[in-house]
């Protein structure tokens, strides 16, 4: 699920620290306090609907289309390598490009856009060499 701002339509937030209790409170039923980092508008959202509960998600921006990664590249903390030990699943989110662990299924795989030309430039001629 991606959050987007009511003030300017940015798909860019992050987490906003909590002001009081009841934000809290409402953090753990799933209404966090995000702040658009285009506009800077503090606003409350949920970001996960209930049927989303089941599959993973990034820790930062929520989003579920996630790919994998792997320990050469990464060096992973402490916490996340004892998940991978547990049988955790390592996880990317290509977007914010953050990577951790976890035991519950993905939803989306993402897939790569490609960026290459699927028809000529006009005006090109095509060269042969022999």
């Amino acid at each position: 699920m991606v959050v987007v701002c009511p003030s300017c339509g940015s798909t860019h937030v992050r987490h906003s620290r909590f002001m009081h209790l009841g934000e809290r409170i409402l953090s753990w039923l799933g209404r966090h306090q995000l702040r658009c980092k285009d506009c800077q508008h503090r606003f409350a959202a949920r970001v996960w609907k209930l049927a989303d509960l089941r599959y993973a998600r990034c820790p930062k921006c929520y989003r579920m289309d996630l790919s994998t990664w792997t320990e050469e590249h990464y060096l992973p903390k402490f916490v996340t390598l004892t998940r991978l030990r547990l049988g955790a699943k390592r996880l990317r989110c290509e977007y914010c490009r953050f990577n951790f662990a976890g035991f519950r299924p993905v939803k989306q795989r993402y897939k790569r856009k490609k960026s290459g030309r699927s028809s000529p430039v006009e005006g090109a001629e095509k060269v042969t060499v022999d």
